[in-house]
């Protein structure tokens, strides 16, 4: 089996994704099965070295994406048909929001004689239920035309397509995963490295600072929370670390100034070691407007870390309110503050949590699990004659 597999992805750096690759790549490459990936720009050497120890290769589609980082969708069309008709794979694997450009690769192949190959769309960002309107002139409904299969990273994903008249038999929920992770730094390294007490609680929040991801929802919670902790001893009192980077960090700085928590606020920046970030933490935060199944709170999970979290896209899928963490209302800041400091204030109701969270973790959220999906899933379209149903995959 080969599969072609488009990306939207600019890997200068191993995150997530690229781990699930890797992965999923190690699966194909013990089958005898080839994955190819379609890619905007070259990987950094980390990430190649990787990829080719996973037998994975890939294609470069030029101005997918430019240096400044802006998509430029519809210059995927002829580099993607290029490769489709050279490659002539079993399956082709569309992973970037695009529907448009997309579809119309999709029908090109067609037409030029590629009619052999199954085509997959996996929509791994949240999307809202659609209208009454909007239902009829969805584009993913439009993409429905040409693509044989739809994969959604979560439950609420898999609601949202049927709700836009994708049937049921043709859409797969697989779930995002992270691997296990065991951090070799030595215990107390973040808060020597803020210079913080040695007893004080460490609340985490990984997010790239934009709008949809409401870190100010996070900073304006974190100020209701340091006034009813106010009577704690220093040694004791929490400190809010927000790992990432982008276009709102200096307005988030001038907003934590302007609330007085400036001083228990530590802005990080991007960071390589969020890992072990999370190690050291005792709780992570995460407030996002948008979410399908958020990266950083399953490696909170795998870290054995509770989380407070909004109620978007995965989120409930992810934590279980009351058993490995908290999800409140998106637009619930008392509460979301309420719930930060029951954790804050209550070790062992965190240790119990936090092994609850790693218990769903590798119930339903690792890399291997995953990966294996992936490959039975393209392995089925690539055979549509299989017995099997044409909505399964391994659960």
């Amino acid at each position: 089996m080969k599969v072609l597999f488009f990306c939207n992805l600019v890997p200068a750096r191993t995150g997530a994704v690229e781990r699930l690759l890797t992965e999923v790549g190690r699966v194909f490459q013990g089958r005898g099965d080839q994955l190819v990936l379609g890619l905007p720009a070259e990987p950094g050497d980390e990430v190649a070295s990787a990829w080719r120890g996973a037998g994975l290769t890939w294609n470069l589609v030029p101005g997918w994406t430019d240096a400044a980082g802006r998509e430029h969708p519809w210059r995927f069309c002829g580099p993607a048909l290029k490769w489709l008709k050279r490659h002539r794979p079993d399956v082709a694997v569309v992973h970037f929001g695009n529907e448009g450009p997309s579809f119309v690769v999709a029908l090109l192949a067609k037409a030029a004689g590629l009619v052999r190959v199954r085509w997959v769309w996996v929509q791994d960002q949240q999307i809202a239920d659609p209208t009454t309107v909007t239902r009829g002139l969805s584009r993913i409904r439009l993409l429905a035309l040409v693509f044989d299969h739809f994969v959604a990273v979560y439950e609420g994903g898999k609601r949202s397509l049927l709700l836009r008249g994708i049937p049921e038999h043709r859409i797969s929920v697989i779930r995002n995963a992270v691997a296990d992770y065991e951090s070799r730094r030595p215990r107390g390294w973040l808060r020597q490295e803020l210079g913080a007490a040695p007893t004080g609680i460490i609340v985490t929040l990984v997010s790239s600072l934009i709008a949809r991801k409401r870190v100010e929802f996070s900073l304006r919670a974190w100020a209701r929370l340091t006034v009813s902790l106010s009577s704690l001893p220093p040694a004791s009192g929490p400190c809010l670390v927000i790992v990432g980077a982008g276009r709102e960090e200096a307005s988030l700085k001038a907003l934590a100034r302007d609330l007085g928590v400036a001083g228990a606020v530590h802005f990080l920046g991007y960071r390589s070691d969020v890992r072990d970030i999370l190690a050291e933490s005792d709780l992570l935060i995460h407030s996002s407007m948008a979410e399908a199944t958020s990266y950083a709170i399953l490696e909170s999970m795998a870290a054995s870390r509770p989380a407070v979290v909004t109620d978007s896209g995965a989120a409930r899928e992810q934590i279980e309110d009351g058993v490995s963490g908290f999800v409140v209302g998106r637009d619930e800041e008392e509460r979301f503050a309420d719930r930060i400091r029951q954790l804050a204030t209550d070790a062992n109701l965190r240790r119990r949590m936090g092994g609850e969270a790693r218990r769903r973790w590798a119930e339903h959220f690792t890399l291997e699990r995953a990966a294996g999906q992936y490959h039975s899933l393209y392995q089925q379209r690539a055979r549509p004659s299989c017995q099997r149903c044409a909505g399964e995959v391994e659960p």
